[in-house]
């Protein structure tokens, strides 16, 4: 873990994977990611269409979904809200394991 020396006591830069708080988290962004594409593709199916090309999902669409899940999930456990850093992180998790479920059901476009 990279530190940075403070006055008195060295602090973390990086939250340490294996704490709770961040496995709860990252398994959350996970189980996000997962129904966000899932959801898509529930819909592709019921309209009849093909799921093909790229993930259609956005940025911003994975920030809303996580923040808000991440934040019921840390009032029910009694743990402090998101940081700038956690919310970023978390994010990026949940796009890439959306856009990774996404992807391993869609036809690539010709």
């Amino acid at each position: 873990m990279t530190m940075v020396q403070t006055a008195s006591l060295p602090m973390p830069l990086v939250a340490d994977a294996r704490s709770p708080r961040e496995l709860v988290l990252r398994d959350l962004a996970v189980e996000v990611g997962q129904a966000w594409a899932k959801g898509w593709l529930s819909s592709l199916a019921n309209e009849g269409r093909a799921v093909e090309g790229g993930w259609p999902g956005v940025v911003s669409d994975a920030r809303a979904r996580i923040r808000e899940l991440a934040a019921r999930a840390l009032v029910r456990l009694a743990m402090p809200a998101l940081d700038h850093a956690e919310l970023a992180r978390l994010t990026h998790i949940t796009y890439d394991e959306a856009r990774r479920v996404w992807r391993s059901r869609a036809v690539p476009e010709s």
